[in-house]
């Protein structure tokens, strides 16, 4: 089957002035945001430098390899788009990093030159680390997050700088945060938007769907999710999502680089699985069977736990998970009563919506 490498390999060789961008090349571009460009020798400036040199500073950057965000497959990844007439050329600027335990928030993006007047604005999804998790946890219940205020700051001034029409996109979170950037960057920078390209991210609550922004943007927004879908399904939306097939199964289907494709599309199938649609149920039931404050007592008492480990990413808890096992003991010891009974009481309300789930499927077959 046929995948982000079959499609470079097959359709490398057209610049992208000669073939407009279609869903693949939009997938390519949201991971790409999750190249760690902050790890560089030399930080990306102002100005544009192309994905070839980027590949080239990749190469020869031997700290990447020690790099926890940094997959094995986005090195062959880099190394492709550099080798390609279709990606290679492209111009790279106007990169942006932040990650705050503070504020809770890890923030990035990056903006690709398609054409003198068309840009790609990516936005980066979670990464590993605790922070990048902990975002996630805190986008079900509360709105805005700080990411998705930075993601259409960054949308105004990156449209302040450069000519043209823009394109928004990213993956996981950062599907999110594109959609957001669209729908909040201000009606004049939302004018030049001709698409955005959402991979597998959470929706919205009524207050964001609501408003006039996001209505205005949503007819141009393109949202992929695999066949078992958790991530993409969680919250809600008003823009149509294209079902896509994963070689991957479970939780794993998040990962784009198991995505198929066929030619310049993605394959699509006409619904999710039953088990995703459980998943998504039983978490609904979940979430509004707690009162905000309950599930932020109950993300805070996530965090603590993972945060007591001391790690910084979660590839670093993994290889040192007998550390983090007697970390995550004693961060419960440390608990004060009241995260502690908010934790027990929100995985209490997860298990009776999951035999709710179960019943009604049964009484259904």
């Amino acid at each position: 089957m046929a995948d982000l490498f079959d499609y470079l390999k097959w359709r490398g060789d057209l610049p992208m002035d000669r073939c407009p961008l279609n869903a693949v090349d939009g997938m390519i571009l949201a991971r790409f945001a999750y190249i760690p460009f902050e790890h560089f020798s030399d930080p990306l400036p102002e100005e544009f430098v192309t994905v070839r040199e980027i590949a080239r500073r990749a190469g020869s950057d031997r700290r990447l390899g020690e790099e926890g965000r940094w997959k094995l497959r986005d090195e062959e990844l880099i190394q492709a788009m550099g080798r390609s007439e279709r990606f290679g050329p492209l111009g790279v600027g106007f990169h942006t990093e932040r990650l705050d335990p503070v504020v809770q928030t890890q923030f990035s993006a990056v903006t690709v030159r398609l054409g003198d007047e068309l840009h790609f604005l990516s936005y980066r999804g979670t990464d590993n680390t605790v922070v990048g998790w902990k975002e996630d946890l805190n986008m079900s219940f509360l709105c805005p997050i700080p990411g998705q205020r930075m993601a259409a700051e960054y949308a105004e001034r990156v449209a302040g700088l450069i000519p043209g029409r823009l394109i928004l996109g990213g993956h996981s979170k950062g599907g999110n945060l594109a959609v957001y950037a669209g729908a909040f960057c201000g009606e004049e920078v939302q004018k030049r938007i001709d698409g955005v390209y959402n991979y597998d991210g959470p929706g919205f609550y009524d207050n964001v769907l609501k408003t006039e922004g996001y209505r205005r943007i949503y007819g141009r927004v393109h949202t992929y999710i695999p066949q078992f879908s958790v991530v993409g399904m969680l919250l809600g939306r008003e823009e149509k999502r294209a079902v896509v097939h994963s070689t991957e199964s479970g939780l794993m289907q998040h990962d784009v680089y198991s995505w198929e494709a066929l030619g310049p599309d993605l394959v699509r199938l006409p619904a999710v699985t039953d088990g995703s649609r459980f998943v998504d149920s039983t978490i609904k039931d979940w979430i509004a069977d707690m009162t905000p404050g309950q599930f932020g007592l109950f993300v805070d008492a996530i965090y603590t736990l993972l945060s007591g480990t001391k790690r910084e990413t979660m590839h670093e808890m993994r290889e040192n998970w007998f550390d983090t096992a007697r970390s995550f003991l004693r961060s419960v010891a440390d608990m004060d009563d009241r995260t502690r009974d908010a934790a027990l009481e929100a995985l209490k309300i997860l298990a009776r919506s999951a035999e709710k789930e179960v019943k009604e499927a049964l009484q259904g077959t």
